[in-house]
C-alpha cells in the first residue's frame, strides 16, 4: 500500500498484486479490443501493455481502447505505481521497466538497430514479480519478447500467447510458443477467463501451500516421478523437492486440479501433458552471454592460459547447455582470442544435455531477431547469418562445438579437460547429487583444468579440491592431490571406472611399476615386433625389435611413423591405417617384400585397432618375416637388379614430381593473392549486407509503427464516416441548406437542399462562388460573402425564394477546432411556416396587449422556490412604477400591502397552497409610487408541482378595481345620507 497526495489530500494507493504485461505490435489493436473486452472489472492484476510505436506518432491507443473497456486507463509516467484493475500504456520513443511495482522510463536513444521494447519489460517483471509476473504476447512480427518470455518462466511466472489462427500477423506468438515455454495458447477474447482463473487456483493465492503435496500425498508425488522416468528416461528424483513442488504446482493451476491424485489420473491418460511436465522441469532457460561481468572475468584471465600457443588441442566440456546459447557465447570469445593473437589450436567444445529436442536446437544455430539485445553489433556482424525470421551461427562456430545426449548424473564423463562449464544446474540438485557431480568433474579435469559455475552456485563440500580464481563470477581450478573419496559409491548407476590403478589398494600402489614391468615383459614374450600407434599414425609404443623393418631418416627425429619407414612400405601401412579407421576389425597384407641394405626378405603385415577407456582409441601394426626357401632367396637376388632399375625410375618420378610441386606451389602463391583480393572484396560485401540488413531492420520495425498508426487511423476514418454520415441525414432530414467555401472561395461541399436552392451541381465542387450565376441567392449575396471573409462577422438575412418559401440565411466563417478560419458556411433555413406562426403570435400578443390596457389587468408568475415574480409592466404602471422599478422579489412586493390587508391576503395564498382553495382570489390594498394606495383584485392558481405535490410554479391575474372600489363607497355613502326632501315635508 502506498501514500499518494492529491490537491493536499493523502491519500492510500494500492499496488497490484499481479501485473501482466502485454505484447504487441502490428495488429495487435484489435487483439487489445479483444482482450480487454472481455476483462472483469475486479481481478486485481495491473496491464502494462507494451508496443512498438512510431517515435513522432501521437498514439490515440487510450480513446480506442476506451470504447472496449470500463477499466481506468493511463498513460505510464515515470515512476507511477501500476494499481489494480488499471491499464499502462507505454509513450513513444521510452523503454518501459518495473521496480518495486513502479513504472520506470527510459529514453529508447537514437535508432542503431532493433529495439526491443517487450523484451525489456518481461525480464524486468520477471526480476521484480517473480511467480507473480504475467506476460501475453499478442500479433505482432518478428520475435520481440521472446527472451522475455524464457525470463518470466524462470522466475515461474505465467506466459500466454495468441493463437496463430487469430492473429493478423503470427510472428511474435509463433516464435514464442516455438520456445515449448507459453502456458496458454488461446484467441485473445477467452485469456481474461484462463487469467482470472489461474491467479484465483489456491496454490497460485497461496490459500493452500503446495509444499502438502509431500507430507499428504508422498505416495502419488512418487508415481508422478515414476511415471515421468518412464516416459523419457530421466529420473527427476536427483532434484530438489522444492524445485519440483514449485512446477507442478503451476501445472495443477493451469490444468485446475487442487489434489495430486486428480492431476496423477491426468497425466497417465496424456502423453501431451507428460511432455510440459517433463520440458517444465528440464528448465531450459538461457541466453548469449548470460551474467556478461563472468564472462568478461572468463575471457580476461582463463582464456589466456588454457589458450597457449604450445598447445595442439583444447578440450572443454559445456554440461547442460540447454539450447546452446553459452556454448556459442564461449566460442565467440575463443575465437576471438585466437585471431586477435593468430594462434593456431584445434578448440573442441563437447556440449551435452539431457534433452534432445533443446539439442537439435543448437546443433542448429538459429535464433530469433530478438538476441540482438544479447549480442554485440561486431560480433553479431562476423558470427552470424541472417535468416528469415532470425539469426544462424556460422559454420566457424559451429564446427567448434560438438553437441550430444548425456546425462551427467548417469553417463560417465568426458575426460582430459582443459576446462567445465556447468551453469545453473547445481541449483536444482540436490546437495548428493551435487557432490557427485563436482566428483566426477575433478576427475574429469586435467590437472589445473578450470570449472565455470553459476553465480548461485557453490562447490559444497568440495572446497578442497577446487582452487578459487573469482568467488564473485564462481571461476575455480583444480587442486593436485586431491583424493576423491570413494568415486565408484559417488558414481551413480551406470557409471564405471576403467582405470585398473584407481581401483588398487593404497598400499599396493607403490608396485604399480613392478607390474608394468612384468606387462612388457609378457608382451616381448607373446607379440612378433609390433609398433602401437594413436590415430595421428604417431608412435606410442615398440613391442620387441622393429629395427629390421624401420629406417630413421636424416634430419629432423619425428615420432610419426611416415618418417621411420622405408618409402615401399610406407604406402601399404597408410593404406591398412586407412582401412582400419573407416572399417575397424583387422587388416593383413601377406608376403610383402622389403630390403634393407643388400638383404632382402618378404614380410607379412598385419594391423588391428585397440579401443581403450572408451574415449581412447589406438592401433597395433605387427611384422612377420615370411618363411622362404633357397629357390626363393635366389629369386630376390635375380630381382635385386630390378629393384635397382625400379628405384632409378622411381627417383626419375621423384623428380619429377619435385619439378610439379614447385610450379604447384608458384600457382598456390598467386592463387593465395587472387584469394586475399576476393578476401578483401567479399569483406566489403559483407560490411554492404550488414548495412542493408540494418536497414531492412529499421525498415521493418517502421513498417510495424506504420501498420499500428494505420490501425488507429483506420478506426478513426470509420467514426469520421460514421458522423459525417451522421451529419448528413440529420442537415438532410431538418432541411436545412449547407454550402461549404474553402478558403479560396471554391466549394467544397453542399447538401441536396441548397442545391435545389441555389441550382447547383456535383460538378460544381471546386468551382468558385463567383463563377456560378445560380448560386447567387440574391444581388448582395456575394457582397455579404467578401464581407464575412474580411470581418469575420457573420451577416443573417431573410430571403423570399422564388418558390415562395421564406429562408433565413446565414454566412458566417468556418472555424476548426482550433478555432482558425477555413473557409465560409453558407446555411438556408426554411422558416415560413415560423414566420406565419410568428405573425399569429405578434397578433395575438397584440390583441392580449389591447384588452390588458383596456381592462387595466396585467399578467403574473411567481417562481415559489427562488421567490421571483415574473410579470406584465402593466402591474406596475398601474400604481406608477416602471417596470424596472418596480420589486421582482415576491417578498419585497408583500411589503408594498396594506397593513391591514397584509395579513387577510397571506391567509388566502396559504389556503391556496396547502390546498384548502382551489383558486388564490383575494382583494388587497397596495401602495402606489405617489404614497397613496390601490386597489388590486389578485387571482391566481398553481400551475405546476414537484413528483411529491409541492406547489412550484403559481399564474395569476391582476386587475385595477380601484376606481369601482370608490365606486362603491360613494354609493354606500349616499345610501347613508337622508332624504331631504323627506325632512321637508
Amino acid at each position: 500500500m502506498k501514500k499518494k497526495e492529491q490537491n493536499g489530500v493523502t491519500r492510500q494507493t494500492k499496488q497490484a498484486e499481479y501485473i501482466a504485461g502485454i505484447g504487441a505490435s502490428a495488429g495487435g489493436l484489435e487483439a487489445l479490443q479483444e482482450f480487454f473486452k472481455a476483462v472483469p472489472l475486479k481481478t486485481g492484476i495491473g496491464y502494462v501493455v507494451i508496443q512498438h510505436l512510431s517515435p513522432d506518432y501521437k498514439s490515440l491507443m487510450d480513446e480506442l481502447l476506451a470504447r472496449h473497456t470500463k477499466l481506468t486507463i493511463k498513460k505510464a509516467v515515470d515512476g507511477m505505481v501500476v494499481e489494480p484493475d488499471t491499464i499502462y500504456l507505454i509513450p513513444p520513443r521510452r523503454n518501459l521497466s518495473v521496480f518495486h511495482g513502479k513504472l520506470l522510463l527510459e529514453d529508447q536513444g537514437s535508432r542503431s538497430g532493433l529495439i526491443l521494447p517487450i523484451d525489456i519489460f518481461f525480464r524486468s517483471l520477471a526480476n521484480d514479480l517473480n511467480k507473480k509476473a504475467i506476460g501475453i504476447i499478442l500479433s505482432g512480427t518478428g520475435s520481440d519478447g521472446t527472451l522475455g518470455t524464457r525470463a518470466i518462466k524462470e522466475a515461474g511466472g505465467m506466459v500466454m500467447a495468441q493463437d496463430e489462427q487469430s492473429a493478423k500477423f503470427d510472428g511474435m506468438p509463433r516464435s514464442t510458443i516455438s520456445t515449448g515455454l507459453v502456458d496458454y495458447i488461446l484467441p485473445p477474447g477467452r485469456m481474461p477467463e484462463e487469467l482470472v482463473n489461474y491467479i484465483k487456483h489456491p496454490f497460485v493465492d497461496q490459500s493452500k501451500q503446495a509444499d502438502t503435496i509431500l507430507t499428504s500425498d508422498e505416495d502419488s508425488f512418487t508415481k508422478v516421478m515414476m511415471m515421468l522416468r518412464d516416459y523419457c528416461g530421466i529420473d527427476f528424483s536427483y532434484y530438489k523437492e522444492n524445485t519440483i513442488i514449485r512446477r507442478l504446482e503451476r501445472r495443477l493451476s493451469i490444468n485446475r486440479f487442487e489434489k495430486l491424485d486428480d492431476y496423477l489420473r491426468f497425466l497417465s491418460e496424456s502423453d501431451k501433458e507428460k511432455d510440459i511436465l517433463y520440458r517444465e522441469l528440464l528448465i531450459g532457460v538461457t541466453r548469449f552471454f548470460r551474467d556478461e561481468t563472468a564472462f568478461k572475468a572468463l575471457s580476461d584471465t582463463i582464456l589466456p592460459k588454457i589458450l597457449s600457443p604450445d598447445k595442439k588441442q583444447v578440450r572443454i566440456w559445456s554440461a547442460a547447455c540447454s539450447t546452446g546459447e553459452e556454448v556459442y557465447s564461449l566460442a565467440m570469445l575463443i575465437r576471438n582470442y585466437l585471431d586477435e593473437n593468430k594462434i593456431d589450436i584445434e578448440v573442441k567444445i563437447f556440449a551435452t544435455d539431457i534433452d534432445r529436442r533443446s539439442l537439435e536446437l543448437a546443433g542448429q544455430g538459429i535464433y530469433p531477431e530478438s538476441i540482438v539485445s544479447d549480442v554485440e553489433p561486431v560480433l553479431l556482424a562476423k558470427y552470424f547469418i541472417r535468416r528469415e525470421n532470425g539469426y544462424q551461427v556460422g559454420e566457424t562456430l559451429r564446427k567448434m562445438a560438438i553437441f550430444a545426449t548425456h546425462n551427467v548424473l548417469k553417463d560417465p564423463p568426458f575426460s582430459k579437460l582443459d576446462m567445465i562449464i556447468c551453469r545453473n544446474l547445481f541449483i536444482y540438485l540436490k546437495p548428493e547429487s551435487q557432490s557427485k557431480v563436482l566428483n566426477l568433474f575433478y576427475v574429469a579435469l586435467k590437472p589445473g583444468g578450470y570449472m565455470f559455475m553459476g553465480n548461485s552456485e557453490t562447490l559444497g563440500t568440495l572446497t578442497e579440491a577446487f582452487q578459487t580464481i573469482s568467488s564473485k563470477h564462481k571461476i575455480y581450478s583444480k587442486k593436485p592431490g586431491y583424493q576423491v573419496t570413494d568415486l565408484a559409491r559417488h558414481a551413480v548407476a551406470g557409471f564405471s571406472v576403467h582405470k585398473a590403478n584407481l581401483d588398487l589398494p593404497r598400499q599396493q600402489g607403490v608396485k604399480t611399476a613392478k607390474y608394468q614391468g612384468v606387462a612388457d615383459r609378457i608382451l616381448e614374450a607373446m607379440m612378433p615386433p609390433s609398433i602401437l600407434l594413436d590415430d595421428q599414425m604417431n608412435v606410442i609404443q615398440f613391442i620387441n625389435d622393429v629395427n629390421p623393418f624401420i629406417q630413421l631418416k636424416p634430419g629432423r627425429f619425428s615420432h610419426n611413423l611416415s618418417g621411420l619407414l622405408p618409402n615401399d612400405i610406407l604406402a601399404l601401412i597408410n593404406n591398412m591405417f586407412r582401412q582400419l579407421r573407416t572399417k575397424g576389425g583387422s587388416v593383413v597384407f601377406e608376403n610383402i617384400k622389403l630390403k634393407k641394405g643388400d638383404e632382402a626378405f618378404r614380410v607379412n603385415l598385419e594391423g588391428y585397432v585397440v579401443t581403450y577407456d572408451h574415449d581412447l582409441t589406438l592401433y597395433l601394426v605387427s611384422f612377420k618375416k615370411a618363411e622362404q626357401d633357397g629357390q626363393q632367396k635366389e629369386q630376390l637376388k635375380q630381382e635385386s637388379s630390378l629393384e635397382e632399375q625400379y628405384q632409378d625410375r622411381l627417383t626419375e618420378i621423384q623428380n619429377e614430381l619435385q619439378f610439379t610441386k614447385e610450379n604447384l606451389q608458384a600457382t598456390v602463391e598467386e592463387l593465395e593473392t587472387s584469394n586475399e583480393e576476393l578476401q578483401a572484396s567479399n569483406e566489403e560485401l559483407i560490411a554492404s549486407n550488414e548495412e542493408l540488413q540494418s536497414t531492412n531492420e529499421e525498415l521493418q520495425s517502421v513498417n510495424e509503427e506504420l501498420y499500428t498508426v494505420n490501425s488507429e487511423y483506420q478506426n478513426k476514418i470509420e467514426e469520421l464516416t460514421q458522423l459525417n454520415g451522421d451529419i448528413n441525414n440529420l442537415l438532410n432530414n431538418i432541411e436545412v441548406g449547407a454550402l461549404y467555401l474553402d478558403r479560396k472561395m471554391c466549394i467544397r461541399k453542399f447538401t441536396s437542399s441548397f442545391a435545389r436552392l441555389a441550382s447547383i451541381l456535383d460538378f460544381d465542387i471546386g468551382r468558385p462562388i463567383f463563377h456560378i450565376a445560380g448560386a447567387h441567392l440574391y444581388p448582395e449575396f456575394l457582397a455579404d460573402i467578401e464581407h464575412v471573409q474580411e470581418t469575420l462577422q457573420k451577416v443573417e438575412k431573410e430571403l423570399l425564394h422564388s418558390n415562395g418559401h421564406l429562408y433565413l440565411v446565414k454566412i458566417a466563417p468556418y472555424r476548426t477546432d482550433y478555432q482558425a478560419v477555413d473557409g465560409i458556411l453558407i446555411t438556408m433555413v426554411d422558416i415560413t411556416r415560423l414566420k406565419a406562426e410568428r405573425d399569429k403570435l405578434m397578433q395575438a400578443r397584440s390583441r392580449l396587449q389591447s384588452a390588458l390596457e383596456m381592462g387595466g389587468m396585467a399578467w403574473w408568475e411567481w417562481n415559489i422556490e427562488s421567490g421571483a415574480v415574473d410579470m406584465h409592466e402593466k402591474k406596475a404602471t398601474m400604481i406608477g412604477y416602471t417596470l424596472e422599478e418596480f420589486p421582482k422579489d415576491v417578498y419585497e412586493i408583500c411589503k408594498l400591502i396594506h397593513p391591514e390587508d397584509y395579513e387577510p391576503t397571506m391567509q388566502a395564498m396559504r389556503d391556496h397552497l396547502e390546498g384548502r382553495k382551489k383558486v388564490y382570489d383575494v382583494v388587497y390594498r397596495i401602495k402606489s409610487k405617489s404614497g397613496d394606495y390601490h386597489y388590486y383584485h389578485d387571482k391566481g392558481g398553481v400551475v405546476e408541482r414537484d413528483p411529491y405535490g409541492k406547489p412550484l410554479r403559481l399564474v395569476g391575474l391582476v386587475i385595477d378595481v380601484t376606481q369601482t372600489k370608490e365606486m362603491e363607497k360613494t354609493l354606500q355613502k349616499s345610501k347613508k345620507q337622508p332624504k331631504t326632501n323627506d325632512h321637508s315635508k
